[in-house]
């Protein structure tokens, strides 16, 4: 049986949250797993020897400390450098796994012959009520509507089609990603990877409890006040990104239509924007929106957005 190494990485995390995660993973049906954990918080390290406590039917693996943070991106990279399995599967510190969410996606994998699987979740409050059985029901967002064998590299590589704790990969796949880089999230990265490479799958059941709660809920436009904020936090980390990615996978189907789309939100091209809409609707929108909104004006418009989003 195939090895599937689970990547905690944790920083200050809710106790009653992790112990429901970490029991998740001890009940786990799929035999051969080994949980690697990484805490990335050097000034106020957290006990990890609780992991031990709850996951005894599979192998634990503690790293060591590092003598800085790396923050999230990087702590995901440490892990994927450190683990030695055939899969990978990215864990959060305050979710519930189903019993079956590696053993059905290690099946998926093996039967699509895909590089990355991305299942459905439902989405849980802090007291575990489920606030929505399938996230995607109902949803008419591109992100929400793509299945197995769907190339999503285009789309992707402008917003994340998925969120990591849903994902199992192949390894090597995994190892490919490395160094990540520090413009988009560790998830949106494995999804790039991996439909630049070859095929990713989507299990169309929930696997996954998503908890979403006050710590975790940030919003695209959170921290956002000005128009100079939204360019330097929204727009500057995709140029990067689509940069590092053409360095990558310079031949990749659809990059040039990134680029494209990538250029008309650096400049502000109104017609670029709504000629590659279909990429990220949403996203086109509201710049081309913002674009006709003064300065002084800006911080009402996103107080508005908010409140209706």
């Amino acid at each position: 049986m195939e090895k599937v190494d689970i990547l905690l990485s944790l920083y200050q995390p809710n106790i009653n949250y992790l112990i429901q995660q970490l029991t998740s993973i001890d009940q786990q049906d799929y035999e051969n797993i080994e949980l690697f954990v990484y805490d990335d918080c050097v000034s106020e390290p957290f006990d990890t020897s609780i992991v031990n406590q709850y996951v005894t039917h599979h192998k634990v693996t503690l790293l060591p400390q590092l003598d800085k943070n790396l923050g999230y991106i990087k702590a995901f990279e440490h892990l994927v450098d450190c683990c030695n399995g055939d899969y990978v599967a990215f864990c959060d510190q305050d979710d519930i796994w189903f019993k079956n969410k590696i053993s059905e996606s290690v099946k998926t994998l093996k039967q699509d012959d895909s590089l990355l699987v991305l299942s459905e979740k439902q989405i849980i409050d802090g007291n575990n009520v489920i606030l929505k059985e399938r996230a995607r029901s109902g949803s008419y967002k591109n992100y929400d509507n793509w299945h197995t064998g769907d190339d999503i590299f285009k789309y992707t590589s402008i917003f994340c089609f998925g969120v990591g704790m849903c994902m199992v990969m192949k390894a090597e796949t995994a190892k490919a990603m490395i160094p990540f880089p520090a413009y988009t999230g560790h998830d949106n990265w494995a999804l790039i990877t991996s439909s630049a490479l070859g095929k990713v799958s989507f299990y169309e059941e929930p696997l996954v409890q998503y908890r979403r709660h006050g710590k975790n809920v940030t919003g695209t436009l959170a921290n956002i006040y000005t128009k100079k904020d939204y360019y330097n936090q929204r727009v500057v980390p995709l140029v990067k990104l689509t940069q590092y990615i053409k360095e990558k996978y310079p031949d990749k189907e659809g990059l040039e239509e990134v680029v494209a789309f990538t250029n008309a939100r650096e400049k502000g091209d109104i017609i670029g924007l709504y000629k590659y809409r279909y990429l990220a609707p949403d996203i086109a929108k509201f710049d081309i929106v913002i674009h006709f909104i003064p300065n002084f004006m800006f911080p009402l418009f996103v107080k508005f957005v908010k409140k209706i989003g």
